[in-house]
C-alpha cells in the first residue's frame, strides 16, 4: 500500500498515453530466423525443450552469428546488434564451471574467433539464489548501456517455485519491465516437462508463453541423431521451417529436415 501511495497516477497515465505524433513505432529487429522477425528490442522470447536436446548448441550458434558479417547467418539464425550498442550479455545460471567454459568455446567456434569476441560478457551464477541473480542482472544493465541483447540460461533459477502463481507472474512482469526500461531483447531458456514435451514448466511457462514475442522449441530425434528447432508461438511472424542440425566431421552442420512418418498398422481381418 505504501508503494501505491507514492505513485503519481496522473503522471503515470500521461506516460502510458498514445502519442498522436507517432504514426508508427519502428523497433530494431534483434533476432531473425530465415529472415523472419522473432524478437525486437523491448521484447523477450523463450527457447524451450527437454534437458539435453541441444538448446545450448543453438544458443551458442545464435550468439556467434551476431559478430559475423551482416549477411551471414548460422543455421538461418541471426542476432542483429545495433550500430551503437554492440554488446551481448550471457548469464548461465545452471552450468558447472566445466560446462560453462565448454559453452564459451562453442560460441568462439561459431563466431570464427580464437578468443571470445570483445563485445560478449558472460557470467556463471550457478551458486546464487534468484534474488541475487536478478540484482546482478540489474547491476550489469545499469553499468552497461551499450548492451542490447541479454540471454539468460535459464529462467527457472530466477524463481524459487515455478508453480507459484504470484511469484511467476511477478517474474514475468519483471521481464516486461527490464526489456522496456533498458530497451533490450531478452532471450531466456526454460525447460519443458517430461510428460508433455510441448509444455513449458509450470505457471512460469504459462506466463512466459502468454507474453513472450516468440516461443521456440528444441527437440532431439534419437533415431536420426538430430537436434531440431521448431516454432511454437510466434507473435510477429509466420512459422519458419524446422531447422535440423547434426554433429559429424567434427562440427555441427545443418541437414535437411524430414518429419517422421507415422506408421499406420493394417487392421486385422476377421
Amino acid at each position: 500500500m505504501e508503494q501505491q501511495q507514492q505513485i503519481n497516477y496522473t503522471d503515470l497515465l500521461l506516460q502510458r498515453k498514445f502519442d498522436r505524433n507517432k504514426k508508427t513505432y519502428a523497433a530494431h529487429i534483434a533476432f531473425t530466423i530465415q529472415q523472419k522477425n522473432i524478437a525486437t528490442l523491448g521484447s523477450y522470447c523463450v527457447l524451450t525443450g527437454l534437458p539435453k536436446t541441444g538448446k545450448s548448441t543453438f544458443l551458442s550458434a545464435l550468439i556467434g552469428s551476431a559478430y559475423l558479417p551482416s549477411h551471414q547467418e548460422i543455421f538461418t539464425l541471426k542476432l542483429h546488434i545495433t550500430t551503437r550498442r554492440k554488446r551481448i550479455c550471457y548469464f548461465d545460471t545452471e552450468s558447472a564451471q566445466h560446462d560453462f567454459y565448454q559453452q564459451i568455446n562453442r560460441i568462439k567456434n561459431f563466431s570464427l574467433t580464437s578468443e571470445l569476441p570483445e563485445f560478449i560478457d558472460a557470467f556463471c551464477t550457478r551458486e546464487d539464489d534468484p534474488v541475487i541473480i536478478k540484482n546482478l542482472i540489474i547491476e550489469y544493465l545499469n553499468n552497461t548501456p551499450d548492451c542490447c541483447i541479454l540471454i539468460i540460461d535459464g529462467f527457472l533459477d530466477l524463481c524459487f517455485n515455478y508453480n507459484d502463481e504470484v511469484e511467476t507472474r511477478l517474474l514475468t512482469n519483471w521481464f516486461k519491465k527490464i526489456t522496456k526500461e533498458y530497451n533490450i531483447m531478452l532471450l531466456g531458456v526454460l525447460h519443458t516437462g517430461k510428460g508433455h514435451q510441448q509444455d513449458t514448466l509450470g505457471h512460469l511457462g504459462s506466463n512466459t508463453d502468454r507474453w513472450a514475442n516468440s516461443t521456440l522449441i528444441v527437440e532431439k530425434d534419437k533415431n536420426k541423431n538430430q537436434h531440431i528447432l521448431k516454432p511454437k508461438f510466434l507473435r510477429s511472424a509466420a512459422d519458419f521451417d524446422p531447422i535440423a542440425i547434426e554433429f559429424f566431421n567434427n562440427h555441427w552442420q545443418q541437414v535437411p529436415y524430414y518429419a517422421t512418418d507415422e506408421i499406420i498398422k493394417p487392421k486385422n481381418k476377421k
